[in-house]
């Protein structure tokens, strides 16, 4: 929008994360032309079952139904567009129908590899039939993946291991790297973050966040706290667990959603995400680079995110050495400062809206349009 375009949003308003459209920011609502149909995405049992005498992607699957198809038809009727950019994998089995009713180039932003999400998860899973579902669900995921990458006009990955992960996949067509893009007019706040304060904000109803959280409170923060009482740690986000309560202590706080996400981050002082599982690029890690804050994150979980450990950001991989990272800068101040200082003006100079915006128009009018 703020580089020239007429932006035309259709959207599924999923049961799993339903949104009241009146309820949106005008801001929001005034950037595009926006357009909603209601999925019913509700994974039940049943479902999943009769999926096994299925070869479809269940996880594809519930992403299909007539409305939005309608919704789809009746938009490229009434308009003629340039360029659709089809929002990741989930809306992916609509591109036959858009390409039969319109002459626009086609573009598929792909959020992550989505299959080696599932396949991580599967190695991470102790029970050998839980592990053996998954296991299928992601062999099937992963040849809905291939096949799909080829039938756009160009591919938009979110970073470099992912753009050569979809071409050693088989894709063939052009590739651009294009990070996601933080608002900047969020300063870092001038007012002190609680002393000692460690967090984590996240969706809760992702599993590689619930299996990053589970592992951190059980094998990380007991030993945190043993050596540091004062410390304290906030984990957030939406869509919490019920069982993440039972963690609730004098140093473990379990917020659950928070009204305004960077007046959280703002609030605490030192950020975790201890990633596992996943591919493509880490929002919030960026968000809290973008606010100044000190981030302790796995090789995986910074995977994507320029950066230079040690300067303006932490790396581990392992309990000891997030222990170890969290007790550096709980007793540092003036390292989390310069981390914090470091990480801003990584953001500033790679991960800019403007900037990636740009980058982004100017592979489409050279590779695509």
């Amino acid at each position: 929008h703020d580089a020239g375009c007429q932006v035309t949003l259709a959207a599924m308003n999923t049961s799993k994360h339903y949104t009241e459209v009146n309820a949106l920011p005008e801001k929001f609502r005034r950037l595009a032309d926006l357009h909603t149909s209601f999925v019913d995405n509700k994974v039940r049992p049943l479902g999943a079952f009769l999926n096994l005498f299925s070869k479809q992607s269940y996880h594809i699957s519930r992403f299909i139904t007539p409305g939005f198809k309608q919704l789809l038809g009746d938009l490229l009727e009434a308009k003629k567009f340039d360029l659709v950019i089809f929002d990741n994998l989930f809306t992916a089995p609509y591109v036959d129908f858009v390409r039969s009713r319109t002459s626009a180039k086609l573009l598929l932003r792909q959020h992550n590899v989505e299959y080696k999400i599932w396949t991580s998860l599967a190695e991470n899973t102790g029970n050998p039939v839980k592990k053996r579902y998954i296991k299928l669900l992601a062999s099937r995921l992963e040849a809905f993946e291939k096949h799909q990458l080829n039938a756009f006009d160009g591919i938009i990955a979110l970073t470099k291991q992912d753009k050569a992960d979809f071409e050693q996949m088989g894709c063939t067509k052009p590739i651009h790297v294009s990070p996601v893009g933080i608002e900047l007019n969020n300063t870092v706040s001038k007012s002190k973050p609680l002393p000692k304060s460690v967090f984590h904000l996240g969706a809760m109803d992702w599993q590689p966040n619930q299996q990053a959280m589970q592992w951190f409170v059980d094998q990380v923060w007991p030993k945190v706290a043993q050596k540091d009482a004062g410390a304290t740690f906030y984990m957030a986000g939406k869509k919490m667990p019920q069982e993440f309560y039972n963690h609730q202590s004098k140093t473990i706080k379990i917020v659950g959603e928070v009204d305004d996400a960077v007046s959280f981050m703002q609030t605490h002082r030192i950020m975790v995400v201890p990633l596992f599982a996943g591919s493509g690029i880490r929002v919030k890690i960026l968000e809290g680079m973008a606010l100044g804050k000190p981030v302790i994150t796995t090789s995986l979980g910074i995977r994507g995110i320029e950066h230079e450990p040690g300067k303006n950001v932490l790396v581990a991989d392992t309990a000891d050495e997030f222990c170890q990272c969290i007790e550096l800068l709980l007793n540092n101040p003036l390292l989390c400062d310069a981390l914090g200082a470091e990480a801003r003006k990584l953001v500033e100079k790679e991960y800019s809206n403007k900037g990636v915006t740009g980058r982004l128009l100017q592979f489409c009018k050279e590779e695509i349009l």
